[in-house]
């Protein structure tokens, strides 16, 4: 009696506050969610970019001629591609732009920008030196 007549004074019910948790949290936790996921997404292609960018200059600047050269820094972005699955070649391609600060590229000492895009998320661009000794 003592214990029907409690339960009726505070008026609860079991699982409800699991039930109110879960309505209230659980659009946040997806938003939240779907946030992390396009951040991650974001810093992993812009790591892919940079890093291509970085092994493409050094393949150009490090090319025994001018010949090699431009092949050298291409085939770093084929091979990269034919790791990729035929999706993600298709829905993000690869653009590689290279820029000499002055030409002939291989003069001793000249500056070799690569500019790397991935589709439209991300950009990025190394620079080299030709070695003074060449």
């Amino acid at each position: 009696m003592k214990n029907q007549l409690s339960n009726k004074i505070s008026g609860s019910s079991e699982g409800s506050a699991i039930a109110e948790f879960l309505l209230f949290t659980l659009p946040f936790f997806t938003v939240f969610l779907l946030l992390i996921t396009q951040i991650h997404s974001k810093s992993i292609s812009l790591l892919e970019s940079n890093n291509l960018a970085r092994q493409s200059v050094r393949a150009f600047v490090t090319s025994p001629n001018q010949e090699f050269a431009m092949a050298r820094a291409y085939q770093v972005i084929e091979i990269y591609k034919s790791m990729q699955s035929q999706h993600n070649v298709q829905s993000r391609p690869i653009n590689l732009i290279i820029t000499c600060q002055s030409y002939p590229c291989f003069s001793p000492g000249n500056k070799v920008s690569a500019t790397v895009s991935i589709g439209s998320l991300s950009k990025s661009t190394a620079s080299e030196y030709v070695d003074l000794w060449r």
